[in-house]
């Protein structure tokens, strides 16, 4: 029941928890049933490419399949938070971009004192990191994890755990092994136009990729599970000597005063990650000094400021040009929600004058619908059309 409520948190209108809660309670007593008979098979997935900022493969998983999946983060969730490095940002609760943006200014000007001293900053990447995944080293690395720190304590109440203490440590170590074994390009229905496979290489997509290797992008486990993986790698950094680096996903960097100790470490991370089953993306792999800026999570961080990556700013024009060929009030807050989200990065960044030339591109007739509040920081909606908007959504929900 607790994973079901985890589960359909922010999505209860969508289709699929819409569908299932109209008979939840006798479909949660089956899906029990079905864990303890083990006889719970992962259903059929959903599979798509998305196309910005460059082609990807996503999986969506059934709604009662990503009930499993918010079952297994809420239990291993907090025993992954006591092992995890600092420094690692994504998908932990609060870091995030932002967070590891600031980490990594903050970081430059300790290692430089102040922008006063050389310093240097290596960037790596891996190569086709989830799709290159080897299951069996990941589904070994959890099943210990399991098996050396679970108690039955995380994730529920205790009262629950002292009724039933630790009884699902079995059933938790079944699950781990199903979901990362599944295969979802074996059951799946595609819902992207075929050609737009063609645009991925085979070490990118789970169809071609080879056996045994890859995890599905779009899955809960799948976050989880791979930062687990790479927080062995975290904490090598740190026995190679390197105060200051950090992560988000499988984008990693160095910073140190020495350029021949950076050198001298591509190597041994190598074969640390050789050891893992993963390898470095060997194109994306440079080394530099600070004063020429280091790019990481969307941002270009220099001394005493940071700017917007050019792709997200082309995003951004490209959410100005939806609104210009709005022709109704709600293609308009369609495209006045994107417009925000990136008026919420740039605002992080020194990009004022950015954000003023972006919205400068603003046509009159748009501003029927909206106008611009502060200092280029937000464009919202007409009170009048705001009313307008509540009326449409309460005859399509039938309220009329």
């Amino acid at each position: 029941m607790e994973a079901y409520y985890d589960c359909r948190k922010n999505k209860r209108k969508t289709a699929s928890a819409l569908v299932y809660e109209m008979d939840y309670e006798s479909r949660l007593i089956a899906l029990r049933d079905r864990i303890n008979t083990q006889t719970y098979k992962p259903g059929k997935s959903i599979c798509f490419v998305v196309t910005r900022p460059r082609h990807r493969e996503v999986f969506a998983a059934s709604f009662e399949d990503r009930i499993i999946h918010h079952y297994i983060a809420l239990r291993l969730e907090p025993l992954f938070e006591q092992v995890f490095c600092p420094y690692t940002y994504n998908c932990r609760k609060g870091k995030g971009q932002l967070y590891g943006v600031n980490t990594l200014k903050q970081q430059l000007i300790e290692c430089s004192e102040n922008y006063t001293k050389d310093c240097y900053v290596m960037k790596l990447d891996l190569s086709g990191f989830f799709m290159s995944i080897n299951k069996d080293i990941l589904a070994e690395r959890i099943d210990r994890f399991v098996c050396e720190r679970y108690t039955g304590k995380e994730g529920v109440s205790p009262d629950i755990w002292q009724a039933y203490p630790g009884e699902d440590k079995e059933d938790l170590r079944r699950l781990c092994r199903i979901v990362i074994y599944h295969e979802p390009e074996k059951n799946c229905e595609r819902h992207s136009p075929a050609k737009y496979w063609d645009y991925l290489p085979p070490n990118k997509s789970l169809f071609t990729n080879g056996e045994g290797l890859g995890i599905a992008i779009g899955n809960l486990f799948a976050q989880l599970f791979a930062n687990f993986l790479l927080n062995e790698l975290d904490w090598y950094l740190e026995e190679l000597g390197f105060k200051y680096h950090g992560r988000y996903v499988d984008d990693f960097y160095l910073i140190d005063p020495d350029k021949s100790k950076l050198l001298h470490a591509v190597q041994p991370i190598r074969e640390k990650l050789a050891s893992l089953g993963l390898k470095l993306n060997e194109k994306k792999t440079y080394i530099q000094h600070y004063t020429k800026g280091v790019e990481f999570t969307g941002s270009v961080i220099k001394p005493h400021r940071s700017y917007t990556c050019n792709h997200t700013v082309t995003n951004f024009v490209a959410a100005i040009r939806r609104l210009n060929r709005a022709k109704d009030v709600r293609q308009a807050e369609h495209a006045v929600c994107s417009i925000n989200s990136y008026l919420g990065l740039l605002i992080h960044n020194n990009e004022y004058n950015m954000r003023k030339k972006v919205l400068g591109m603003i046509e009159p007739k748009a501003f029927e619908y909206i106008y611009i509040k502060g200092r280029y920081k937000i464009v919202a909606l007409k009170n009048k059309y705001k009313k307008r908007l509540t009326t449409y959504r309460r005859i399509r929900d039938g309220d009329y």
